[in-house]
């Protein structure tokens, strides 16, 4: 009965269409589902330990963050059922070779796994994804009650009910971009952001276009150095022509904190309209 269950569940998953996605904000620990851009339900999760920081190494217990797709679903005894995610990704691998985790015979080989679709097992771990088992646990602290929503390895977890409500929503490839909105938008760029140049302990260099419509579109450029110092560069292109250029301070913020915040929030509601730079990576 759990087969035919689930071969209904996969026969109702949607067609891939532009404009669709899942996002998930670590800060509001909310998942919201997006059908040609629109918002049509949203359901608390729960998730790996309480951190400003992404996942970064095996056993950390923290959830990642950046632009993910759905690469399986299968059934969970334990979870009801499991969405895997592809962490970790290239955002993922090229931040650990830029840190000096890998080398570059290793990052290089990795590469070559990732276009090929194959799974990745390395110190940053994997096996993340969204499942059931409820978004929060029932845990006691002194002599209190309280809703522990950060019960997880590192996976994001729904509420049963939730879950199977998701699923007659979603489809393999689908992409499930993760945010911290509680950060900076240098911060929140840098995961989601294409990397283009890398030098081992040095500095890593990324770059992340935005469509904001068939006119307007806003690039990202972000450059941070081993020694802690890091820029923003915000171009703003109107038909074809350069109209307005951004640059942070060493810190990547802006002088005006007003135009960060309107940046920041364009970046967030726009976040299915992000384009790859298409370019090929140095390192």
């Amino acid at each position: 009965m759990k087969k035919i269950i689930f071969l209904i569940i996969i026969l109702k998953i949607s067609i891939c269409r532009a404009g669709d996605f899942l996002l998930i904000d670590k800060a509001e620990k909310i998942l919201k589902i997006y059908k040609n851009n629109q918002l049509i339900a949203s359901y608390k999760v729960g998730m790996g330990l309480e951190s400003l920081l992404p996942k970064e190494k095996r056993g950390d217990f923290l959830t990642p963050e950046g632009i993910y797709k759905i690469i399986k679903i299968r059934p969970s005894k334990q979870y009801k059922y499991f969405l895997a995610l592809n962490y970790p990704n290239l955002n993922d691998l090229s931040l650990a070779y830029y840190k000096g985790i890998f080398n570059k015979e290793t990052f290089s080989n990795l590469l070559d796994k990732l276009r090929k679709n194959k799974i990745l097992n390395t110190s940053l771990g994997n096996g993340i994804g969204i499942h059931g088992g409820g978004a929060y646990r029932l845990e006691k602290r002194n002599s209190y009650i309280y809703k522990n929503y950060n019960w997880t390895k590192g996976c994001i977890a729904l509420n049963n009910k939730d879950l199977l409500k998701l699923l007659n929503q979603i489809y393999i490839k689908e992409k499930v971009i993760i945010i911290n909105s509680k950060k900076s938008l240098f911060e929140i760029l840098k995961k989601l952001a294409y990397p283009v140049k890398i030098k081992p302990l040095e500095f890593w260099q990324g770059e992340l276009y935005l469509k904001l419509n068939n006119f307007t579109f806003i690039n990202f450029y972000i450059t941070e150095y081993y020694k802690g110092i890091k820029y923003l560069t915000v171009e703003t292109w109107y038909k074809g022509y350069l109209i307005e250029r951004l640059k942070t301070n060493g810190l990547g913020k802006f002088k005006n904190i007003q135009k960060e915040k309107k940046l920041k929030k364009l970046l967030l509601e726009n976040l299915a309209n992000i384009l790859n730079p298409y370019k090929n990576l140095e390192f």
